[in-house]
């Protein structure tokens, strides 16, 4: 054995070097020569095509390459090359389905959502076909604390129930200010810690100057006539057209990135394995996320399926001669918990969707800029700036 370890020591010399390639290796293993199987898988192409230049030596000087010592470590360390220099499929179906599914999501409120835009410009324009008429004044006791039913649909007939509406929204904030007010100084005056006591005489002034804000908006509102409330109805519903526009081009945008990102998820979803190997803690990171993730999703949406296994009451029904009867009754409950179940669904939905969306985003932005010679592709395109002095017209050289 001896014999064979002096003559195959140059090729085993060569396996060693190869085994501290990676600098996943601290100073500390290295000093001892010893490190763990796993820290040996090289982080980089660099590394990968060092540690495979090695092997090539060693398997170039070695004398007796049945030496069993010699033969489990070179193996060992070919296949770590190999399996470094391969590319290997990372994306998961779940992942998929989840952006899909988000994609759907988004595309049937990016439908509704047109609803709500066609609806928007119907009041704009009815706005816009107002008739002049004199505006009254509301003096502030007069005013009403509170909207009639109908009040919200009739708003935007004429420019003086507009105005009253307008109206009785400020003073409902005002003097919903007004009471915070006399609230955090009975809280300031019972207050037995300075610091809470400080603290609620801030809030005074503040619920203050709120009150007062409010309250000069309504004088300023009270005093406009017609074309001044017109004007701020138009201004209004321009807003409100805007919003709802720019929300559903947000929805469709949403939908769009989703149906994007999938194809590229995949392109991207083959990273050699020194790629992988460089960014185990970040995946490992990634996949503790989606796991749980997932986790509380399947939980939400498991707990709103199982609310239709809730029973009914069974009513007993005893009659005037004896005899009884049984029959099934609804919980007055269950529209609460129809109401809970699909919002438990619902949110189930959003969390896998936007677990799946997130973690595909990170892992396809890493895969863009790491499974791509970038900088190769960049340098073909680019022509050489300058063309040496008696070459033919075209001629570019390669720097």
């Amino acid at each position: 054995m001896e014999e064979q370890y002096i003559l195959n020591g140059e090729a085993l010399q060569y396996l060693d070097e190869a085994m501290f390639t990676s600098s996943l290796i601290s100073k500390k293993d290295r000093k001892k020569g010893r490190t763990d199987w796993e820290n040996v898988y090289p982080r980089t192409k660099a590394e990968t095509e060092r540690m495979a230049y090695l092997l090539e030596q060693a398997s170039q000087v070695v004398e007796d390459p049945t030496d069993e010592e010699y033969r489990d470590r070179y193996e060992t360390l070919e296949d770590i090359v190999e399996w470094s220099q391969e590319r290997h499929r990372t994306w998961v179906w779940s992942l998929i389905a989840g952006a899909l599914l988000g994609a759907g999501i988004f595309y049937y409120f990016h439908n509704d959502q047109k609803k709500d835009i066609t609806r928007a410009k119907a009041e704009q324009e009815q706005v816009e076909q107002w008739r002049e008429e004199k505006v009254s004044q509301v003096a502030w006791a007069s005013c009403p604390k509170e909207h009639a039913q109908d009040a919200y649909s009739l708003r935007l007939t004429s420019a003086q129930k507009y105005k009253t509406y307008k109206l009785i929204d400020l003073k409902k904030s005002a003097e919903y200010n007004d009471r915070q007010v006399v609230e955090s100084q009975r809280m300031a005056d019972t207050a037995k810690v300075a610091e809470n006591r400080d603290k609620y005489l801030h809030n005074v002034e503040v619920y203050k100057q709120h009150a007062a804000d409010y309250r000069h908006r309504y004088d300023s509102i009270n005093a406009m006539d017609f074309a001044q409330v017109h004007q701020m109805a138009r201004a209004d519903l321009n807003r409100h057209v805007d919003n709802q526009v720019s929300w559903g081009r947000t929805l469709r945008n949403y939908m769009i990135y989703l149906l994007i990102l999938i194809p590229l998820y995949i392109i991207t979803g083959y990273p050699h394995g020194y790629t992988i190997t460089r960014h185990t803690r970040r995946t490992g990171c990634l996949n503790i996320f989606r796991k749980v993730g997932f986790a509380v999703a399947s939980f939400c949406f498991g707990a709103g399926l199982a609310m239709n296994l809730l029973p009914d009451y069974i009513v007993k029904t005893t009659y005037s001669n004896g005899s009884t009867s049984t029959h099934n009754e609804s919980d007055p409950m269950n529209i609460a918990i129809l109401v809970l179940k699909f919002g438990l669904m619902l949110a189930g939905a959003f969390i896998f969707c936007f677990v799946a969306s997130l973690v595909m985003t990170v892992e396809t932005v890493s895969g863009l800029w790491n499974n791509f010679n970038w900088s190769g592709w960049l340098q073909r395109l680019v022509p050489a700036k300058h063309v040496e002095q008696g070459e033919e017209p075209g001629y570019q050289k390669e720097y």
